[in-house]
Parts: C-alpha cells; structure tokens; sequence
C-alpha cells in the first residue's frame, strides 16, 4: 500500500510542478502591457531623468578631459575634437541600454515583480554570496564587483537595491496592521538583516548605508510605533561607539576618511587631497563656472580622483558655476517633490511602498554625495544619480524610475483597483 501512494505522489508531482509553472506563465501573460497605457505615461519624471541624464553625459566629458592651450586659436568644436570621448561614449551606451530596461520594467505589471520578491530577494542574497567568494580582492579588501571583458565590472549590491525595495514593499503591503511590538521589528529586521551583512562584509559601506535608508524610510512610513523608532536609534547611536574603536585601531583607509570629515585640514597631500581639492575646484566655478577644458580646470589636469564618478558634483560647480549646480540641486529637488506627489495617486499600498522605496534611494544617494564633496558628510564612494558614471548605478536608478512609472501608469489607467488592505503608509505621504 505504502509503495502504491509513493508512486501515485511522484506522478502527481510533476504534475502539480506543471500546473504551477502553467498558472505563473498564465499571470505573466495578464501583466503584459495593456493597450492605452501610454496615454497615462508619466512623462514630467521621465524628461527630468533625460535631462540630468545627458547633462552628466556633458560633465563627464569635462571631468575626464584635457586642458588646452589659450595660445593657440581655435574654435570650441576644434578644442573639443581633441578630448578622449571614452567615457562619455560608454555612458551613453549606458544610457541606451538603461532606457531599454525602463521599458522593460513597465512592459508588466509591478504587482507581478510584487509575487516574485522571494525570487528577487534569494536572488539578490545568492548574487552578494557569490561576489565576495567568486571574485577577486579589489581596493579596501574588497569583494564588490563581477569582472567579464577587459576591463568591465558589474556590481551585484547595486541591483540588489531594487530586490530589496520590491521585498519591503511587498512585505508592509501585506501586513494588517504597523509594527507595535520589539518581536516584529526583530524578525523585519533580519529579514534586511541577511543580505545587510553580506554587503558589510564585501565590505561596501556605502552602499550598505542604502539599504538601511530604504528599510529606515518604509518603516516609517508605515506607521510603526515612535517608541520602537526612537529606541532603534538610539540603539546605533550607543553602536556608533564600539565601531569607531574598532576602526580605531585597524589599517583601514575608512578611517582616514572620518578624520578628513572631522577635520577639513588632515592629510591634504595624502589622505585628505581629494575632498581638499574637490572644494577648491567647486568654488573656483564662481557664479556661472569657467566652462569645459578651460586652463587651470581641476578637472582638466587631474587634480580629483574619481571626478567623473563620486566626485562629479565639483566638475558641476567647477564647469556651470554656482548657477549650475544650483539649478541641478533644484532638478533633483523637482525629481523628489513629483515622486512624493506620485507616491499619492498609487491605488494599492504595494505601489506606494514602491515608490517610497526608490525615492528613498535616490534621496540619500543624492544627499550623500553632494554632502561629502562639500564636507558636510565624510566620503562614502556613493555615485550621483544619473550624472556620474558608472554602469551598474545608472541601471539601478533608470530601473527604479521604471517601477514609480510603471506604478503611475497602471494606477492612473485603473487597472491596479483592488480592495485597499487594512494598513496604508502615513498620512504624510498618502492621503
């Protein structure tokens, strides 16, 4: 008898592998872009992205030029034929292949990246145990980046950005009520907690600083109890205390990095040279900057490392001026205020949690980085959204635009209405 339900279970086990392969291609089907969507395209964000898109193309371009020489005459599209285009080219390719993925981000449904969160998320967790055991030690002892090609890197953390925004999102859509008790926030916790530390221990703190913005914003928005919030913090607060002792007394160029935050003046020919230089070149811009491959540019004669990546905000300022960075600040600004507003019309939590969470992400790379070139917050490595090269961010950013478009659209259409679930983030942010 017990041999005959043994075979009887292995026939039906194919068999109901079959049926849930068949009911998860059926719902992929459905999420399919529907006709007439486009009339409801969010194209205000999309164009603010174009611009600071091609605009960081333009500073690229300065930041990895060369100076020219004012003894000789020559038009600005003959000093600019001399410029290496290499960067500027590959971030345009860039821009391309990330315009493509936006598209695929709002060819389905996000309710259907919503049902695959564990897939993303194991996912993401499988990729960060890969990159720090698959590949070689980088600069910091460092394991961050799958190399392929010559000289080509992709870095998994970035993208798990996405999995985990989806993967809260998901997680406080489905809750019936916010977080009232130590036990929940624990087991919430660890959730964030697993792929946190493997991103820690690349180590990547910059990009493990994201991930807890993201956890840090949809926690409170969704209505989780002040108290539990105000002992968290001051929780990493007390912690703040041991981690500094520990990098106290380790070789680890992080802490030279504090100290340079500590003090403006520290190792300016060493440790401190490249935040020193970086405000020299922002104020040198002046009002309306000294334009592209000027003589005695910073950018031009290399006196910033990593101008054209974690330090491009001081080639905006150097090259526009104060006007331009200025009115880039203002397009970012614009960029968050019209999120939040989006953030409004989702029609399901989960939509607004999406949006939340790629906001959150986009904020604090832009706080954190224009922060650290003008030394309000110490050097984090952390790129500027849309405007500093680089790959692997630019994907992960033009990817989450897709998902708040993507959510915006299908809410606008209607197609996302569905019975609202007992929890909804703050009045805040939703009214």
């Amino acid at each position: 008898m017990d041999i005959l339900l043994r075979r009887r279970r292995k026939k039906e086990q194919p068999q109901s592998e079959k049926n849930r392969l068949s009911a998860f291609l059926a719902q992929v089907q459905k999420a399919r872009y529907q006709k007439g969507l486009m009339r409801h395209f969010e194209w205000p964000l999309v164009i603010m992205v174009l611009v600071m898109s091609l605009w960081g193309v333009v500073t690229i371009y300065a930041a990895t030029g060369s100076p020219v020489d004012p003894n000789k005459s020559a038009t600005f599209l003959q000093r600019a034929s001399q410029q290496s285009i290499y960067y500027p080219r590959l971030q345009l390719i860039w821009i391309t292949v990330g315009m493509i993925a936006m598209a695929g981000t709002i060819f389905f449904d996000y309710r259907l990246f919503g049902e695959m969160k564990d897939l993303m998320y194991w996912g993401n967790v499988v990729l960060l145990l890969l990159v720090k055991f698959a590949t070689v030690v980088g600069r910091g002892n460092a394991n961050m980046f799958f190399h392929w090609g010559s000289d080509r890197t992709i870095q998994p953390a970035e993208f798990g950005k996405i999995a985990i925004i989806i993967a809260l999102a998901k997680v406080f859509a489905e809750r019936d009520h916010p977080i009232k008790t130590i036990s929940e926030l624990i087991r919430l916790s660890c959730y964030v907690g697993l792929p946190l530390v493997l991103i820690i221990i690349q180590p990547d703190v910059g990009t493990a600083l994201v991930y807890v913005v993201i956890y840090a914003v949809l926690i409170f928005a969704s209505g989780t109890n002040y108290k539990l919030i105000v002992g968290v913090i001051c929780i990493a607060v007390i912690m703040l205390v041991p981690a500094w002792y520990v990098l106290t007394f380790s070789d680890n160029f992080r802490v030279d990095r504090i100290q340079v935050w500590l003090d403006p003046t520290y190792a300016i020919n060493d440790a401190g040279m490249q935040t020193y230089n970086a405000r020299l070149a922002l104020g040198s811009g002046g009002l309306w900057g000294k334009g592209l491959f000027s003589v005695g540019n910073f950018a031009a004669m290399g006196y910033i490392p990593d101008d054209h990546t974690d330090f491009i905000f001081a080639i905006v300022c150097e090259t526009f001026g104060f006007v331009g960075g200025g009115l880039m600040i203002l397009l970012f600004l614009a960029m968050m205020l019209r999120m939040l507003a989006l953030s409004r019309q989702a029609e399901d939590a989960f939509g607004t949690y999406v949006i939340i969470g790629v906001m959150a992400m986009l904020f604090f790379h832009i706080f954190e980085n224009i922060s650290m070139v003008i030394g309000l917050m110490p050097v984090t490595g952390i790129p500027l959204p849309f405007v500093s090269y680089g790959g692997s961010s630019y994907l992960t950013n033009i990817i989450g635009i897709g998902l708040v478009v993507n959510v915006t659209m299908r809410s606008r259409a209607g197609v996302a209405r569905q019975p609202r679930p007992t929890i909804h983030p703050k009045k805040l942010i939703r009214e």
